[in-house]
């Protein structure tokens, strides 16, 4: 049997961190705030709503049903490239809405326009369920609290992760000492065997 090294439980030990880094990033991968503040710095109403048509199509129905988000990052930032390249879905819609151009948003990073989205489906929820309008401090208080809790899981993981190595720390250790403890006594019984032999 083969003594198991310290580094083992290290190479555990970073697994589990890469695995809780992921976690941290999906629990904060998308703002709804956020995206409310740049749907109004970057105009985004004055060409469209969310639950209808104006000069452009209504986002909810675009968002939700309708083209991936992939496809949706790249048509923010620069729709002019897809219509450009003759892009099928760019071209409907180009054609849909009377070859209207749709100024381009090369500012904004895929984060920025993944956050303007997550805004807008959750308007469009708001306004399919019939609710109303939540006031700015409150949405501001529920985030705060959700980003409270989603920090003490982060916290819980990362302790519990913590405490696996220690774990394997200790057992690698209890292992280690066992196999010297075995060895030892096999050295002993073959000194005695040998001892006894010579008799």
């Amino acid at each position: 049997m083969k003594p198991i090294k310290i580094r083992r439980p290290l190479i555990a030990l970073l697994i589990l961190s890469v695995l809780m880094t992921g976690a941290t990033s999906f629990v904060h991968g998308q703002d709804v705030v956020k995206g409310k503040g740049l749907f109004t710095t970057s105009n985004c109403g004055t060409c469209h709503k969310i639950d209808r048509q104006l000069v452009g199509p209504a986002l909810g129905p675009m968002v939700t049903m309708g083209h991936k988000e992939e496809y949706l990052i790249k048509w923010i930032q620069n729709n002019q490239a897809l219509i450009a390249k003759k892009d099928p879905e760019a071209m409907e819609i180009y054609k849909q809405f009377n070859q209207q151009p749709m100024p381009v948003f090369t500012n904004l990073a895929d984060q920025d326009v993944k956050n303007i989205l997550a805004y807008v489906r959750s308007e469009y929820k708001t306004i399919q369920e019939g609710g109303t309008k939540v006031p700015d401090a409150t949405v501001n208080k529920t985030r705060a609290k959700d980003e409270g809790e989603s920090s003490l899981i982060v916290y819980v993981l990362l302790g519990i992760t913590l405490l696996f190595f220690i774990v394997i720390l200790l057992l690698s250790r209890v292992i280690t000492r066992l196999e010297r403890i075995l060895t030892g006594n096999k050295k002993a019984a073959s000194s005695k065997s040998f001892s006894t032999k010579r008799r």
